[in-house]
């Protein structure tokens, strides 16, 4: 009976004493969690060099990071976030209810965290790791303090007629729908069902649900309509709140969708051409192709960063391999066509020219072949001008006249052209204010001018 009782007492003691320790439960690279690049909330080191972000799942307050921390810990209930200077090898933390306690990185895998990404660390203390509901229980509290954080004020029922944009679903039909079971995907499937039925305040409800529980097409959605008012009164704060969760979450649109905002100044954000920048290039790294063409131009025109032609191409190369309207070939061929995107300092062969101007006319033909309109214009203007292509005025009429037919007001000009100074056909003044008309229609700058110089 006193061994018994010696062991009953030896087992609570150990797990009084092993409740003031914390235990590592894992440490991992989190790749699509993209918190350590929100261009909002980002840190560098005192070098300029991009941080760290270690998100600390804990159930208890940390008091202190003693080595390698940027800035101060920001505490988000049991996720406490600290930035970490790349070279860090390891930290020690200290707790208010738990002995401190030192991370090697290295016992982990890691010799130090990477820059601009973000690991997770889950901390149980030891009576949670023989339980073994450590892990189950922070999550549990996670989600119950992000829908705490984002309860809306009294919904106002508003319609619109501008559609949701959304993606086919692969996620099997659950039963049960109206449990608390279902799956944020299937959560999100029927407010997009909703959506579809006009039933915005269900979608918005449905979409907030599925958003708080970190779809992250759900919460692109529902920044979506807290920015116009669907099924909820506007709110152009949460709008651009919801937009950064889905950026974090890793859904290339939403940075696109920011990088555009940012570039254009629209409301919810300030016009700010770094910070487009920054958005696009997320975008473009989670492949987004909007977000990796905008990211071509700032590189090619030096908007929010250095000008960088060979970036810019680059780009431009790699979505013409997909690319179903022939707009990137075309973009392919004006950097080998036009001398203003080229070094104007460096003198030119006429072999160079030529073949420049070779590889242009091959990437507008390849963008042709898709109907881009604007590639055959430029084919056209290479025949007029001799440039790449034998000099022929008649080729480059049908290449105007193919184009002007796909609705490009530049083709209606330039074939208005020729047929006011019969190049390439029979000199018409009847058939040049024809296509001058139709270019003016377009608002043609240029066509209106010659309309007026004709008398119309």
């Amino acid at each position: 009976m006193n061994k018994l009782k010696l062991t009953i007492l030896f087992l609570f003691m150990s797990l009084a004493a092993s409740a003031q320790r914390l235990a590592v439960e894992s440490l991992k690279l989190r790749p699509n969690d993209l918190s350590a690049r929100n261009v909002k909330n980002q840190r560098h080191d005192l070098n300029g060099k991009p941080c760290a972000l270690l998100k600390v799942m804990v159930l208890d307050d940390i008091t202190k990071c003693s080595s390698g921390n940027i800035g101060d810990i920001v505490t988000e209930g049991p996720v406490k976030l600290i930035f970490i200077t790349s070279a860090t090898p390891y930290i020690e933390l200290s707790f208010k209810y738990h002995y401190p306690l030192t991370i090697n990185f290295a016992d982990y895998g890691y010799k130090h965290l990477e820059g601009n990404s973000t690991y997770e660390l889950n901390l149980v203390d030891a009576q949670q790791m023989m339980m073994g509901n450590g892990v189950q229980k922070i999550e549990s509290t996670t989600e119950t303090k992000v829908e705490a954080k984002i309860e809306p004020k009294p919904e106002v029922k508003t319609e619109t007629n501008t559609e949701v944009k959304t993606e086919p679903s692969s996620t099997p039909n659950v039963s049960h729908r109206n449990s608390i079971y279902t799956p944020a995907e299937d959560i999100f499937e029927q407010s997009v069902e909703a959506e579809k039925a006009k039933d915005y305040d269900k979608a918005f409800k449905l979409c907030k649900k599925a958003a708080v529980a970190g779809n992250p097409r759900a919460q692109y959605n529902l920044a979506y309509y807290y920015e116009k008012g669907r099924g909820c009164k506007a709110d152009t704060k949460k709008a651009l709140e919801w937009y950064e969760k889905a950026v974090v979450s890793g859904y290339g649109p939403a940075a696109f969708t920011l990088g555009y905002y940012y570039e254009e100044g629209n409301g919810i954000t300030v016009k700010d051409a770094a910070s487009a920048y920054n958005y696009y290039k997320i975008g473009a790294d989670l492949g987004d192709r909007d977000a990796m063409s905008a990211l071509a131009d700032c590189y090619r025109n030096g908007n929010g960063t250095s000008k960088d032609i060979n970036k810019a191409l680059d780009l431009y190369l790699k979505l013409s391999e997909d690319d179903p309207k022939g707009d990137n070939a075309y973009m392919v061929g004006d950097f080998y066509g036009c001398r203003r995107y080229l070094d104007y300092k460096k003198k030119y062969t006429k072999e160079e020219e030529m073949a420049d101007d070779l590889e242009a006319v091959k990437w507008y033909r390849k963008a042709a072949e898709k109907n881009n309109p604007e590639a055959m214009v430029s084919i056209g203007v290479c025949y007029h001008l001799g440039k790449g292509v034998e000099k022929n005025l008649k080729e480059a009429v049908k290449w105007f006249r193919k184009a002007a037919d796909l609705g490009n007001d530049d083709a209606m000009r330039n074939l208005g052209r020729c047929y006011e100074k019969g190049e390439g056909v029979e000199k018409n003044i009847d058939q040049a204010v024809y296509w001058y008309k139709k270019g003016a229609a377009k608002n043609n700058y240029s066509c209106k001018q010659a309309l007026k110089r004709l008398g119309y």
